[in-house]
């Protein structure tokens, strides 16, 4: 908790549990006007887990790869690996009625002929030389892939939301950080006009001090803005349809501790989503190796058929030894077949040797592109790190700031008020003031995105 007293004045740049309620009115005795900027009437409060709740629920990111991993685990059976099976049954219903009057045909005249059949087959791989393993393999891989998706989004969910819900924060102490500058201006005006109606202060200083709160006043619409702009951007990564206004009253707060680098560096190559996503196509790959090795082996199935066809014709003229029609005539035919195949390629020409030579070379593409992106991932861990050993030291530093900045606003009422010092020296110092505070608010805000950043890229958030 830190605390930077004023004269007549405390603010409280970090505090828990404390309705932000943002009313702001501008008297301004220079033109008798009285404009209320608005107040935001309480709402429901959003704290940071409830954000996050919210998010995973209805990020539609998440959902696509929660169906992606149904579809990758129903296509994970051994079906699809063509190790069982198959059986086809065919059957028709065929007839024509032919008129043939060609005089060198057989046959001339009209007749019908017809034909009812069913055939059954069946065909079953029993050997293929383990390309049925290397399938459900894959499928597993894929089932695999698409889990990792999933867990890399939430990830990086996790990590925008973190951001952006800080960023609210953020924008809103810097709104409490001008509230108090624009009080301690208004504070300063009434002192002046009361100095100025006793004939102790002149219309030079008076008009300084009413510039200085007409500034005050534009750069807290302005901030006003810069809150709802953030609000905004975090309830687009939340899919919140429409502008909820939610109360925010979590502060921007850090207690730095020290880093285990080396648990850091464990946790990178062990837990990093790049590097797991290269290991799984890695994986893949060397399944794809293993495919092309056996694919010299042979194959060996069985095959057969059942099949029934009963026949029908019907020539439509008279018999000339009887002159009686010609009867429907009927026929019957049952076949049925069973094989035994092996095949067995004995060459091609060197594709397959092409293929595993392939194959093999891009096996170690894919670890030297990992090795790559360690050295890179671990090169930026380092940077990451000292940028969060410098945001302590800064912090540190903004602590001073604030101290000497309080004590300067103190002497300078003194002296102001003893007409030591003119109204723009009061006001430098108000401004020295202000960067101060921003700059502390800063501080703890780039320490909270600089852990948060060394937690994302490592794979895991440790609270």
């Amino acid at each position: 908790m830190v605390f930077i007293s004023l004269p007549g004045t405390t603010i409280s740049v970090m505090q828990k549990s404390q309705h932000l309620f943002f009313s702001l009115t501008l008297i301004l005795p220079i033109f008798g006007v009285i404009s209320a900027l608005g107040t935001l009437r309480a709402q429901e409060i959003l704290t940071l887990e409830k954000a996050i709740s919210i998010g995973m629920e209805n990020n539609f990111s998440i959902k696509i790869d929660e169906k992606n991993i149904e579809i990758a685990e129903s296509n994970n059976n051994w079906v699809n690996t063509g190790k069982t099976p198959t059986i086809d049954l065919n059957a028709g219903f065929n007839n024509n009625l032919t008129n043939d009057n060609n005089p060198a045909s057989f046959l001339q005249g009209t007749y019908y002929t017809g034909s009812l059949n069913a055939n059954l087959t069946g065909n079953w791989v029993i050997y293929n030389g383990g390309r049925f393993k290397i399938n459900k393999q894959q499928l597993e891989m894929a089932v695999t892939q698409q889990e990792l998706n999933k867990a890399s989004g939430i990830h990086d969910l996790l990590r925008d939301i973190y951001q952006q819900y800080y960023t609210v924060i953020f924008q809103q102490e810097q709104l409490e950080v001008l509230n108090q500058v624009f009080n301690l201006s208004k504070d300063r005006l009434r002192y002046e006009v009361i100095k100025k109606d006793y004939g102790q202060s002149n219309s030079y200083n008076l008009t300084q001090f009413k510039a200085s709160v007409l500034t005050d006043s534009v750069s807290i619409v302005q901030q006003l803005q810069n809150i709802k702009i953030a609000k905004r951007n975090l309830y687009q990564t939340l899919d919140i349809i429409g502008f909820e206004n939610y109360q925010f009253r979590e502060s921007l707060e850090v207690r730095p501790e020290p880093i285990n680098e080396e648990t850091l560096r464990t946790a990178l190559s062990e837990e990093n989503y790049t590097l797991k996503s290269l290991e799984i196509l890695a994986s893949l790959n060397r399944l794809n190796t293993e495919f092309a090795k056996v694919s010299r082996k042979p194959t060996l199935s069985v095959n057969g058929s059942l099949g029934y066809a009963r026949n029908g014709f019907k020539f439509f003229a008279d018999d000339p030894n009887t002159g009686d029609p010609f009867k429907f005539l009927q026929s019957n035919r049952f076949t049925g077949s069973a094989n035994l195949v092996l095949n067995y390629n004995l060459y091609d020409g060197g594709r397959q040797k092409n293929d595993i030579k392939a194959a093999q070379l891009q096996e170690e593409v894919d670890q030297l592109s990992i090795l790559e992106t360690k050295a890179n991932l671990t090169n930026q861990l380092d940077i990451l790190l000292d940028n969060y050993q410098n945001q302590i030291q800064l912090l540190a530093l903004t602590d001073s700031q604030i101290e000497i900045a309080r004590q300067n606003i103190q002497l300078t009422e003194e002296r102001f008020k003893a007409g030591q010092l003119t109204s723009l020296d009061f006001r430098n110092v108000q401004i020295q003031y202000l960067n101060a505070a921003f700059n502390k608010i800063s501080a703890i805000y780039e320490l909270l995105l600089s852990r948060n950043e060394i937690d994302w890229l490592v794979g895991r958030y440790e609270g």
